[in-house]
C-alpha cells in the first residue's frame, strides 16, 4: 500500500509536534509517525525555561506542576561558603512538568490544530525499513501492525530522537556518508534519572537541600552534573554528562565518557542528596549534540535530538526541539511554490541558523566551563554577570553580549 502526504514526520515528541502544529495551521496534510502509544514514559527532567514557554504556540499551564524562581548551583569545594550559589528572579525561571504528561498534552494540541487547519493523522509504526530518494519525493517504507506500508512525501522531517533511524538511513542517500552510521558531527551525552515521592524523603535531607530546591550540582562527575528538579508530588533526580567531545584533542575533557554515568553513580548520588538507599525505577536517555555543525541536505530535515540540537552546556533539549520543528515547518511553507530538494534544504538552513549560532556559543562555553568550572562559578558570584547568565539561560538572550562580558572577566 502506498500513502501520499504533503509532509511525513517521524516522531511525535515536542519537535515533531511543533512542526506538525505549524504545518497544519498552514493548511498542510501531515502524517505523524511514532512507535509508542501516548501517553508514554520518556526519560527527561522536563524543566521548561521561559524561552521554551515563549516558543510554544499554546499555553501548557494545565501540565505545569511547579514554577521555580530560584536556581541553586553547587560545586565540589572544601569551602562550604564557596560551594553554593543561589540565583533568584522575580519571575519564574523554569516551569516543572512531567515529560509523559507534557508530550501527551502537546500531541493533543497538535491533533486539534489538524482538525482546525490542514490535517494531522497519527500512525503507530513498529519501525522504519528503508528510505529512497525519488526525483520529486521521498519514499519511506515502514512496518506497521498490518504489514509494510510505503509513504510518499515531498518533505520528510526526522524527529525521532538520538536513537532514531531517520538520521542514519538518510546517510545512505546522495549527499550522506554512504552508510547507516551517524555523521562525524553528531555526538551524544547520556543521563540517568529516577523519581522519589516527597512522602519517602527523610525529615531533613542529608545534602542540606530543601525538597523544593531546583538544583544543578556539578560535583558528582566531570563534564556533567547532578540535578534535583521538584515536581508536584515527587523529586526528579539524575546525573548526566553533556560536555562536548570533538575530534580536536585539545577540546576533549577528561573522564567524560558516558560509561561513567551508571546505576552505581546515580544510587550514590541519591544516597548523598536524599538519604534514600534504593530506587524502584531508573531510566536513561542519550542526548543528541553537535547540531551546531549540522548541514541540511535534500528533502530530509532533521530536528531536535535527531539533529544533535541539545544544548551542551545545560543539557536542555526541549527548547531546541520546539524551535527546530517550527523552523522545518517554516522552510516547507516557504517553498510552497515548488518543493525542490536544494531549495528546501537552503530554506531550512536559513530558518535554523539563529538556533545553531546560539548552540555554537553554548558549545564553546561548555568546553570552557567544564574544563574549569571554578571560573564559571566566579562569574556567577559577580552580580552583573549572574544577571546576564540567568537571562541567557531563561530567555535565550543575549548570548553575544554574554560572550563579550565573560571574555573580559576571564582575562
Amino acid at each position: 500500500m502506498i500513502i501520499h502526504s504533503d509532509t511525513v514526520i517521524v516522531g511525535a515528541g515536542p519537535a515533531g509536534c511543533a512542526a506538525a502544529y505549524d504545518l497544519a495551521r498552514a493548511g498542510r496534510r501531515v502524517l505523524l509517525l511514532d512507535k509508542r502509544r501516548f501517553p508514554r514514559h520518556k526519560a527527561c527532567a522536563c524543566g521548561l525555561t521561559r524561552k521554551t514557554l515563549a516558543a510554544l504556540r499554546y499555553s501548557v499551564e494545565p501540565v505545569v506542576e511547579r514554577s521555580c524562581r530560584e536556581i541553586v548551583l553547587q560545586q565540589a569545594s572544601p569551602d562550604a561558603d564557596a560551594r553554593e550559589v543561589r540565583v533568584r528572579s522575580r519571575s519564574p525561571i523554569c516551569a516543572m512538568a512531567v515529560r509523559e504528561r507534557f508530550d501527551a498534552f502537546c500531541l493533543d494540541q497538535t491533533l486539534v490544530a489538524g482538525r482546525n487547519g490542514g490535517s494531522v493523522e497519527l500512525i503507530k509504526i513498529d519501525h522504519l525499513l528503508a528510505l529512497r530518494e525519488l526525483p520529486d519525493s521521498i519514499a519511506l517504507d515502514v512496518a506497521t501492525e498490518s504489514g509494510t506500508t510505503t509513504l510518499r512525501t515531498a518533505a520528510l522531517i526526522g524527529a525521532d530522537g538520538s536513537n532514531g533511524q531517520t538520521r542514519r538511513l538518510s546517510e545512505t542517500l546522495p549527499g550522506g556518508a554512504g552508510s547507516e552510521a551517524d555523521p562525524s558531527w553528531y555526538t551524544r551525552g547520556f543521563a540517568l534519572e529516577a523519581t522519589v515521592p516527597y512522602s519517602e524523603l527523610p525529615a531533613q535531607l542529608p545534602g542540606g537541600d530543601a525538597p523544593h530546591d531546583l538544583v544543578f550540582d556539578f560535583s558528582p562527575l566531570p563534564g556533567g552534573y547532578g540535578w534535583l528538579f521538584p515536581k508536584g508530588e515527587h523529586i526528579n533526580i539524575g546525573v548526566g554528562t553533556f560536555a562536548p567531545q570533538t575530534a580536536n584533542a585539545s577540546e576533549k575533557l577528561p573522564n567524560t565518557d558516558a560509561k561513567r554515568v551508571n546505576r552505581d553513580l546515580l544510587l550514590t548520588y541519591v544516597r548523598q542528596k536524599l538519604g534514600i538507599a534504593a530506587l524502584q525505577h531508573i531510566t536513561g536517555q542519550y542526548l543528541g549534540m553537535g547540531g551546531h555543525a549540522y548541514v541540511p541536505h535534500g528533502r530530509i530535515l532533521l530536528v531536535g535530538d535527531a539533529a544533535g540540537l541539545v544544548d551542551p552546556l545545560t543539557g536542555e533539549g526541549i527548547h531546541s526541539a520546539i524551535v527546530s520543528g517550527q523552523a522545518a515547518a517554516a522552510a516547507i511553507v516557504a517553498c510552497e511554490q515548488g518543493l525542490h530538494a536544494s531549495a528546501l534544504a537552503t530554506a531550512y538552513a536559513r530558518e535554523l541558523r539563529p538556533l545553531q549560532e546560539a548552540l555554537a556559543f553554548s558549545h564553546r562555553a561548555a568546553t570552557a566551563f567544564y574544563n574549569e568550572p571554578e571560573r564559571g562559578f566566579r562569574a556567577m558570584r559577580t552580580p552583573m554577570l549572574r544577571s546576564l547568565i540567568l537571562k541567557t539561560y531563561a530567555d535565550g538572550l543575549p548570548y553575544t553580549g554574554l560572550l563579550t562580558k565573560l571574555s573580559r572577566f576571564a582575562r
